[in-house]
């Protein structure tokens, strides 16, 4: 009776938002088949250069105690970016495949060289996901303090790879090397939102009126001279000066407007956004990196 109701009053439940995992299995529907092998190849090995630096680290107490110190070092801010990063790498490695003109954002493609894969504390990164992946609340409960981490993790690492998927290789399906990384990429979606949506990160952005974060330094070191035309600045509102290069004028990318340099230096500090089209440049900060490269993702699942 209810349901007959509703359909007969026009109304009707939106259908539910699809989950990040779902957004990720219908971007890869786009990806060729042709590529998935070679695709599954790089995530494996990829994968398994992290497994062994991992390895290291629990079979060697000296680096596995540095990485650990290096950790419990970090205020809580930093450990949150060093997660966001270490799960952005993911979506990252998968994103040339899934939306090429997103990963050719800087114009020349970074492809396996976006700013935020290089990893500057990758021991830590590979412990903090480690302690995340092996961390159960009940067993916590029942060890002694402080937790014996290295123990833990060790425990897990050898349990999952006694596991079903781990007796199976790791990568000898495509699907076994592109599962951890989706899994990861899902992750780093909802983690980014966690992160926009709280703390000094909301209170920013909503500062700036939705800005969402400085522009990559790469980005804004690769962005070109360009010929002044004598039209006004959208910034200062000053005019650009005719003339070649060398009127210290540069044009943004991906769109091509123009702005004195010294004005686009100072906006693009605080947005990674053209003020003219809104056109965005990759960001400087794992978050708000995560989120402009997941619509790209959102784009190519919906077929667009």
């Amino acid at each position: 009776m209810e349901a007959s109701h509703s359909h007969s009053n026009g109304h009707q439940s939106p259908p539910p938002a699809p989950s990040s995992s779902e957004t990720l299995m219908a971007a890869l529907l786009h990806v060729p088949a042709s590529q998935l092998p070679s695709l599954a190849r790089a995530l494996a090995a990829d994968s398994r250069r992290l497994r062994c630096r991992l390895a290291f680290l629990l079979l060697s107490p000296p680096h596995f105690a540095r990485a650990l110190a290096r950790l419990r070092s970090m205020p809580l801010h930093a450990k949150a970016a060093l997660l966001g990063r270490a799960l952005l790498r993911s979506l990252l490695l998968l994103l040339p495949a899934l939306c090429p003109a997103a990963a050719d954002a800087h114009g020349g493609g970074w492809r396996h060289d976006h700013h935020l894969l290089r990893q500057p504390d990758l021991d830590a990164a590979l412990l903090l996901l480690a302690m995340c992946d092996a961390y159960s609340p009940a067993a916590a409960s029942a060890s002694p303090s402080p937790v014996d981490w290295r123990a833990v993790i060790v425990d897990d690492v050898v349990s999952t790879a006694l596991s079903v998927s781990g007796l199976g290789g790791g990568g000898a399906t495509p699907w076994a090397a592109l599962a951890p990384h989706v899994d990861a990429a899902a992750k780093c979606r909802r983690f980014a939102d966690v992160v926009v949506s709280s703390g000094a990160a909301g209170v920013a952005a909503a500062k700036d009126g939705g800005a969402s974060g400085a522009a990559a330094h790469s980005a804004v070191l690769a962005l070109p001279d360009a010929a002044g035309d004598g039209s006004p600045c959208a910034i200062c509102r000053e005019v650009m000066l005719a003339g070649g290069l060398g009127t210290g004028v540069c044009a943004l990318r991906p769109c091509g407007h123009r702005f004195h340099w010294r004005c686009a230096l100072r906006w693009l500090a605080r947005r990674n956004t053209c003020p003219c089209c809104r056109a965005e440049l990759p960001a400087q900060d794992a978050a708000a990196e995560t989120r402009r490269l997941w619509r790209a993702v959102e784009k190519v699942a919906r077929g667009g």
